[in-house]
């Protein structure tokens, strides 16, 4: 069993390595975020199992096929104890699909850290396959690094928000990393259109009118609270036009992103929403967190 094999300390930062000048750039980030946390860093290497041929025996053991991953490993577990002096690391590497792997170790990690971008024709526009599919499956928050991602985001935090379904989970992470990195807190909230009733229906106008005010107010209380509790300074921005347009205009290059991401188990959890999915496309790092479906709830 994976759990066996592998020991993932509660509540460290675990991040994706294959060797890659992009997981490396991962992994140097998520050392930062292991100090911010004040948690361990596990560096995770995951090697395919060795093929089995007729009778079911393989032609080289395990250890075999991991040697080379673990010497890189621990090479790089030693790079990042030089460079990043703060932080507790260690590193191991182990058999199966990386994926599942990452995703299994998130059952106990506080956050989990992926490279944006992965191998193939379309490397340069889309998430890695292993990328997509921790995103999708994850139990906590993950962090996509491009590998271009500045060492430092001076900038706000940049949530995106719908003011008549806010992202609790997604505004609280935003609102702790804000305190954590000493920085702000910004609600992006942004439509394409605004919802009208028919001409000659000018109650219902007035009852959608009124009820968008409602979901603002209740929005402007819920960020003003999350910004008292945890000493942070936060503001709304309510914008036109695509909603990731408008979260990834407000966060330019120096803001660290963060976006909900609702999923409904089969099918529909194999699939990020179109924004967060666009946001992750573009921004330099961006956190994806899971958030609850709820009728509405209260902070």
């Amino acid at each position: 069993m994976l759990e066996a094999r592998m020991d993932v300390p509660s509540g460290a930062v675990v991040a994706g390595f294959d060797g890659s000048a992009r997981s490396r750039r991962a992994v140097d980030w998520a050392a930062g975020e292991a100090e911010r946390h004040g948690a361990p860093l596990l560096v995770v290497a995951a090697v395919r199992p060795p093929p089995m041929v007729e009778g079911g025996v393989s032609p080289v053991t395990e250890d075999d096929v991991l040697a080379p991953a673990r010497r890189e490993v621990e090479a790089e577990v030693a790079r990042v104890r030089r460079e990043h002096p703060g932080a507790t690391v260690d590193g191991t590497a182990v058999t199966g699909s990386p994926a599942v792997v990452l995703v299994r170790a998130s059952e106990r990690a506080g956050l989990v850290v992926v490279g944006a971008r992965g191998h193939g024709p379309f490397a340069g526009s889309l998430l890695g396959s292993v990328s997509q599919k921790v995103l999708a499956h994850a139990h906590g928050p993950v962090v996509v690094v491009d590998e271009e991602a500045p060492s430092q985001l001076p900038g706000p935090v940049v949530v995106g928000a719908d003011p008549a379904d806010p992202p609790l989970e997604a505004l609280r992470y935003a609102f702790d990393e804000a305190r954590r990195r000493g920085v702000g807190v910004v609600v992006v909230s942004a439509a394409e259109r605004t919802r009208t009733a028919h001409p000659y229906s000018p109650r219902v106008s007035e009852f959608f009118a009124s009820q968008a005010a409602e979901d603002q107010e209740a929005l402007r209380r819920l960020v003003e609270e999350m910004a008292r509790e945890r000493g942070v300074e936060a503001e709304i921005r309510l914008l036109p036009g695509h909603p990731a347009d408008a979260i990834l205009g407000v966060a330019g290059t120096e803001s660290f992103v963060v976006v909900g991401s609702r999923g409904h188990g089969g099918l529909a959890g194999l699939l990020l929403g179109s924004v967060s999915r666009e946001v992750l496309l573009r921004a330099p790092v961006a956190a994806v967190v899971r958030v609850r479906d709820r009728d509405r709830a209260e902070e």
